[in-house]
């Protein structure tokens, strides 16, 4: 009885993994054919850049719906226009196809502009592969369109609009989609080749020229997104290389208060979103006063950079972040951390600056090195609020001041 009781548990319990290792196996190839697909889109150098830089770069992909829009209603005309003067099912079908192509391309713009605006932790691989995959299919679809008509539609007036247009939107692609120059290539030659290739069987033999004409124009496109890409890339380099220096203190070379404040926001929502704690610890060196007295100021600038490097050493992972937050005074943003741990992180902080023997013969409690006093708070023990928590890790900073510095409270 006991032996069928296990065999039917066990049973059980195989079976109730069952849906989960499908999900996983499912989630597994969905993540390999994304990372293949974006490869299509994005070259090896283009994968490597700076984090920040390539963000930005992905970012113009969905910049305003407008123009895709508009390029929409631009095709969906055209193809009116020849389905006008040729009464084709087929002309009617691939008008239908390039037209929801972009219009999808339209939404997969507005989602994902929703997304940045409540996702902290969004996949901009999946959203590579969504735009990229859109645009190529509505180019191929243009691009058959228009080799269809040039091939089969006999009539001149069909042939002006689908190559003008056809050629237009070209060229706004090149310009739109250069922050990723694959993409833009394998739209541009989607979209061109079926214009060089139809030329070719139209009635009318001028028509014949675009044959030659039409490579010198890829050619020309493929300059003009890589000069693009590549002003884009270094405009944004520059703009992360000032930020950078924005966000760093210039004496102590950590972060400044500015930077911590924008971290402790990201930081903020991460956290909520993923219901996990954040610990904030404030940390005053003792008798900074005393010691600049003692030594001179151009000391006192040697000591608050050792007692940095002290503290930026003893972090934990990257993750943690330790900043200057004015004078003498230091802050550590702590993810995941709860009261408990953020005492551990204090007090290892602590002692690693009193380990670290710096003299301060200014003071008069008997201690002859630099130590440092540190308050600890957690939005376990507050809430939610960042500036609760600042301020709480604040008010315990002081209360370890009055017990007598070098310790820490929380």
């Amino acid at each position: 009885m006991n032996m069928l009781a296990r065999d039917e548990s066990t049973s059980t319990a195989a079976s109730s993994t069952q849906p989960v290792e499908e999900a996983e196996r499912q989630t597994a190839i969905l993540s390999r054919f994304s990372d293949v697909a974006s490869r299509l889109f994005q070259s090896r150098s283009e994968r490597a850049r700076a984090y920040e830089v390539r963000r930005r770069l992905i970012f113009i992909l969905f910049g305003r719906a407008t123009n895709v829009l508009m390029v929409g209603i631009a095709s969906i005309m055209c193809g009116a226009v020849a389905f006008a003067r040729r009464d084709d099912g087929f002309v009617l079908a691939m008008t239908i196809l390039c037209s929801t192509s972009l219009l999808i391309r339209c939404e997969i713009i507005v989602s994902f502009k929703r997304s940045t605006q409540t996702d902290v932790w969004l996949d901009l691989e999946k959203s590579v592969l969504a735009f990229g995959l859109t645009a190529v299919g509505s180019s191929i679809c243009w691009g058959v369109l228009t080799f269809y008509c040039l091939a089969y539609s006999h009539d001149p007036v069909t042939y002006l609009i689908m190559v003008v247009s056809n050629v237009g939107t070209a060229g706004a692609v090149a310009a739109r989609n250069a922050a990723l120059p694959r993409l833009a290539r394998l739209q541009l030659l989607t979209s061109l080749v079926p214009v060089m290739a139809g030329s070719l069987l139209t009635d009318d033999n001028g028509y014949a020229l675009l044959a030659v004409l039409i490579p010198l124009l890829i050619i020309g496109l493929f300059i003009l997104v890589a000069e693009t890409n590549q002003q884009l890339v270094e405009l944004y380099e520059s703009q992360l290389k000032l930020s950078l220096l924005s966000n760093i203190d210039s004496l102590t070379q950590i972060a400044n208060r500015r930077c911590f404040g924008e971290r402790l926001k990201e930081a903020t929502a991460v956290c909520r979103a993923l219901q996990q704690p954040l610990a904030i610890l404030m940390i005053d060196v003792d008798f900074f006063k005393a010691f600049n007295d003692q030594y001179g100021h151009p000391v006192g600038d040697v000591c608050l950079q050792r007692v940095a490097a002290v503290l930026n050493a003893n972090l934990r992972d990257a993750s943690d972040l330790v900043a200057r937050y004015g004078g003498e005074e230091f802050a550590v943003l702590l993810r995941n951390t709860d009261q408990i741990d953020a005492r551990v992180v204090a007090q290892q902080l602590c002692d690693a600056v009193a380990n670290a023997a710096l003299p301060h013969g200014g003071r008069d409690d008997g201690i002859d090195v630099v130590t440092v006093s540190v308050g600890a708070s957690s939005t376990t023990h507050l809430g939610e609020g960042s500036e609760a928590v600042v301020q709480a890790a604040d008010d315990a900073l002081y209360r370890s001041k009055h017990r007598g510095r070098n310790c820490v409270s929380s």
